[in-house]
């Protein structure tokens, strides 16, 4: 800067040296006139210089606004539509839950009347052929609450929201139950199994048995599928290795049945992946089970492998490590086990005898079903079919117990409950826990139903062991 004000100033003299002398010589001026006016022109004539060499400059800087102003507006374009397309992608989730949510309660509530009246009805006195039906219908609606759960287990997978539990269980049993409930269909293909647990394995692991166990049910469920008759399976459970309380085991399920190419083993992981576009009329099932399995196995912190050879039958394997469980309980006697259990049953029903529940349930198949496996734990059961009579129940009497259905004419379970929670806050009463009965059981469904008041959340189907762990907290009188 200091060097181009310098340079205008030599510049200025010079000028006015060369002016003044062209001055004094042409137009006979005096010294001190041709030196006055050759400093004047001279400064005129930078002055001039500076404004045509900054027009250049200017034109070029207009001409940077204009392509910057274009280029933002561009990008302004650019990220309106990435705005609207995660708007649109944002609705489409959402669409997706409401009709996953939708379904799952279409679905859910009669087929919670199918299972639990099946399971009522097997417990009377049945001929061997109708035994026989009740045990299709059994099986039908089973296949069916599997393909519910895989969709659901998907939903909250991708929602992030699976969760693993630690506690310690058995592993040896949980393998043997979770491979036990095969035997008839393996009787009837008649398919030689071999079952071996590795002795040198501790048997009482820390980890979350159910998700072992479905991962070990997804690839059994696979292999008789795809086994013709008189085939083999074989169920394995080796030993890797043991550091101080961790102990890493290997589990893996042979089939002799048809194989994979390696194309197939490369996306047999991804949903609704099978290998064949036939398999799903053969075989039944979705195409979740093996991705599920190996979502389970990635929440645990390994994964699911294959190994085969088209014709020549699969291998599905992982490798685990668990806490290897310090407390060891002696098991005991099996029979003594079950007589025991079934006195602290006539106890727990004893102990509930005429104790009053209120049941809040529209359908009334499912208000039958309710009603009965209740009443089977000797509680006193009043049924209501919405959610107005449920509130005007809870006003006009007392009740230990609500179990509440979400969707219901008149008036739903989440309304019900405000008005009920509002009731005993204006009436200064003691709080009857609510439970959340119902077929919605999409990730989040509970927590949204306990943030709306309710106390606990169960799902159809029903589940009696649920039940009876919901009686259990909030009956206070086992």
């Amino acid at each position: 800067m200091l060097q181009k004000f310098e340079n205008k100033i030599i510049l200025i003299v010079l000028l006015s040296l060369v002016i003044g002398l062209l001055g004094f010589f042409l137009f006979h001026l005096t010294f001190a006139q041709s030196t006055v006016t050759g400093i004047i022109i001279s400064i005129s004539f930078v002055f001039l210089l500076s404004v045509f060499a900054y027009k250049p400059s200017s034109k070029i800087h207009m001409n940077d606004e204009a392509d910057n102003d274009v280029k933002y507006r561009l990008l302004e374009k650019k990220f309106k539509a990435i705005s609207e397309k995660a708007d649109t992608l944002e609705h489409e989730i959402k669409s997706t839950e409401l009709f996953l949510a939708s379904m799952s309660h279409e679905i859910r509530t009669p087929l919670n009347g199918i299972i639990g009246m099946t399971e009522v009805l097997d417990d009377t006195t049945l001929s061997q052929e109708q035994k026989e039906y009740v045990s299709m219908i059994r099986e039908s609606s089973n296949n069916l609450r599997v393909i519910v759960n895989d969709v659901l287990d998907v939903s909250k997978m991708n929602a992030g929201k699976m969760e693993l539990e630690s506690i310690a269980f058995d592993l040896f049993t949980k393998i043997e139950a979770s491979v036990g409930i095969f035997k008839p269909k393996i009787e009837e293909k008649e398919i030689e199994l071999k079952l071996f647990n590795d002795p040198k394995i501790p048997r009482h692991v820390v980890g979350d048995p159910t998700r072992l166990s479905q991962v070990i049910i997804n690839l059994v469920s696979n292999a008789l599928k795809f086994t013709d008759k008189g085939g083999k399976i074989d169920v394995l459970t080796e030993y890797i290795e043991q550091k101080n309380d961790e102990v890493t085991f290997k589990v893996s399920v042979c089939d002799s049945g048809i194989g994979l190419t390696q194309e197939q083993q490369e996306k047999i992981f991804e949903a609704y992946s099978q290998a064949t576009a036939s398999t799903t009329r053969k075989s039944g099932g979705t195409g979740l089970g093996l991705m599920i399995s190996n979502k389970i196995m990635n929440a645990m912190g390994t994964e699911l492998k294959v190994e085969s050879e088209e014709g020549e039958g699969a291998t599905f394997f992982f490798t685990v490590t668990m806490k290897v469980d310090p407390k060891v309980s002696v098991p005991k006697v099996k029979k003594r086990v079950v007589a025991k259990k079934k006195k602290q049953d006539l106890k727990k029903k004893e102990s509930l005898e005429n104790i009053p529940v209120l049941v809040a349930e529209d359908n009334p198949i499912n208000q039958k079903l309710i009603k009965i496996v209740l009443e089977n734990f000797g509680l006193n059961v009043t049924l209501t079919a919405n959610g107005q009579e449920a509130y005007e129940a809870r006003t006009n009497g007392t009740y230990s117990m609500i179990f509440m259905d979400i969707q219901m004419p008149v008036m739903g379970g989440v309304e019900s409950t405000h008005k009920i929670l509002e009731y005993e806050k204006e009436q200064g009463e003691e709080h009857i826990p609510i439970i959340a009965l119902t077929a919605n059981a999409l990730p989040g469904d509970k927590e949204k139903y306990i943030a709306e008041g309710m106390d606990n959340y169960a799902t159809k189907p029903l589940d009696v062991k649920v039940l009876e762990q919901l009686i259990s907290e909030y009956c206070h009188k086992y």
